[in-house]
């Protein structure tokens, strides 16, 4: 029989990983907004216009990428709560809560 202290360490780990994955999420996002930035700007001036049209397409694949992940991070997040038992699940199954 697994010992509910493992159990309960494991589901805290799992918490973890998932909020990390949550937070990483923003930098891709980041980067997004600084190709675009960088793309905007070097498109003002007139000299050289495909750095700046080159740059606005970086900042528009890594937005998209940015927020296909931020989809998917968020059904995982939202899957592992669901999948979490509550506090009376806990006491239930003789787990010790914190």
């Amino acid at each position: 029989m697994p010992d509910p202290q493992q159990a309960a360490g494991a589901r805290r780990a799992g918490g973890f990983v998932c909020a990390r994955a949550l937070l990483l999420t923003g930098v891709p996002a980041v980067a997004a907004a600084l190709f675009l930035v960088l793309g905007f700007g070097l498109s003002a001036y007139a000299g050289r216009p495909y750095v700046g049209q080159g740059l606005i397409t970086a900042g528009l694949i890594a937005g998209a990428a940015a927020a296909g992940a931020a989809v998917g991070d968020l059904g995982w997040f939202l899957l592992a709560a669901r999948d979490r038992p509550g506090p009376d699940e806990e006491s239930a199954a003789g787990g010790h809560l914190d």
